[in-house]
């Protein structure tokens, strides 16, 4: 399955876990239940959804230069990288503030209304609208002015939905809301893996490699992000 083609079944993934989950008319506590730090429920959701609305609004705003609303600023440096592991570490590094993350993860809760599946199903219906016009390989302007072929964008945009996605679930659970979340098995792989070149390339891939294999705990609360 092409990477495009396992996007859209992780998203559909997504789709179908807030379709399961009450809506907020049936249960609200559930929605504003504790989540991820300090989102609840409905940011989390919202932050979720983020990484099929980011894939519409990038992907729109590309240009025949393949440049977008970034890259054109006049106050914004465009910085070009070379793959997902390259944008994973850049922009955790630079492009990324914690409050704002977690501002803008409030803020697409909101945004979810009162109808979150019917959200969620549209964004995912833009986002793939979006990048059937974008040509294979086009690189697309994203946060803090990077940019990188969209392919790769859209392999950091998995690693959103998948590991969120179990987020979601877990939060939900332990409202007492039993919620199935089935992420294509490759797009786990691909997520997993992807993760793990993040963590190899800034030097924990002995770390990484002992605890995989049995030979050594990974320090607490460990992150490669």
């Amino acid at each position: 399955m092409d990477t495009r083609a396992l996007f859209a079944a992780t998203a559909q993934s997504f789709v179908d876990l807030v379709a399961a989950l009450p809506s907020p008319a049936e249960d609200a506590a559930l929605w504003s239940a504790p989540a991820l730090g300090v989102w609840d429920l409905r940011a989390l959701v919202g932050h979720t959804n983020r990484a099929l609305g980011t894939v519409a609004t990038y992907a729109t705003a590309l240009d025949h230069d393949h440049t977008g609303p970034e890259s054109r600023s006049t106050t914004t440096t465009v910085t070009d990288l070379s793959d997902a592991v390259d944008y994973l570490r850049t922009a955790t590094g630079t492009a990324t503030d914690p409050d704002e993350v977690a501002a803008r993860g409030v803020s697409a809760g909101g945004s979810l209304g009162t109808d979150p599946a019917a959200a969620v199903s549209a964004a995912r219906d833009d986002a793939l609208a979006a990048l059937a016009a974008v040509p294979s390989g086009a690189r697309i302007s994203v946060v803090g002015g990077l940019r990188l072929p969209v392919e790769e964008y859209l392999r950091t945009r998995m690693v959103e939905l998948v590991v969120h996605g179990s987020d979601i679930t877990r939060a939900a659970g332990a409202a007492g809301t039993t919620v199935p979340f089935a992420p294509p098995q490759p797009a786990v792989v691909a997520a997993a893996v992807l993760l793990a070149e993040v963590g190899a390339h800034r030097g924990d891939g002995p770390l990484l490699l002992a605890a995989l294999t049995g030979r050594g705990p990974l320090p607490p609360g460990y992150s490669v992000l």
